[in-house]
């Protein structure tokens, strides 16, 4: 990340091992979008951020299931050509909402319950989402295609 770069967490299961990997980074600010159970906040924080800081880079680790709630914000941030790097994280998972009905249930869930945690009947193709609003958006599969294509992101 560059210095002063706008760090925010909407990873779900999978941003906060992640942040606790930015410890000896860069001085960066850190923004948790998931507090109080609530999610699907990740992207318009992002905006929010890159409207108020434009001098800075803004970075949200989001994950796809987050992400669903609030897809159109991706339409406003290209309108806005507000300099938000998303890096989702695709699960096909509503991997916290999982967590919590473990919590309040007792017993095992149900297979109809089960497959209202997944996001693969149809999966979702984020690229095409991201571009069906306007925003670039561009996959990857290995470590080394993520650092590269998240290198060419920070330096535009």
């Amino acid at each position: 990340m560059p210095e002063n770069a706008i760090l925010i967490d909407e990873g779900g299961t999978n941003g906060g091992p992640i942040c606790d990997l930015t410890e000896n980074a860069r001085a960066h600010d850190l923004l948790k979008a998931v507090n109080g159970g609530a999610i699907g906040n990740g992207l318009p924080l992002a905006l929010g951020a890159a409207v108020a800081c434009p001098e800075r880079k803004t970075i949200l680790l989001e994950g796809d299931g987050c992400g669903m709630y609030t897809e159109q914000a991706l339409w406003s941030i290209a309108r806005e050509r507000a300099d938000v790097t998303v890096v989702l994280l695709k699960n096909d998972d509503y991997a916290i909402l999982e967590m919590e009905l473990a919590r309040v249930r007792e017993g095992e869930a149900n297979a109809k319950m089960q497959a209202l945690m997944h996001l693969d009947n149809p999966t979702l193709n984020w690229v095409k989402l991201a571009e069906g609003h306007g925003v670039p958006a561009t996959r990857v599969t290995t470590a080394e295609e993520f650092h590269q294509q998240f290198a060419t992101a920070m330096t535009n």
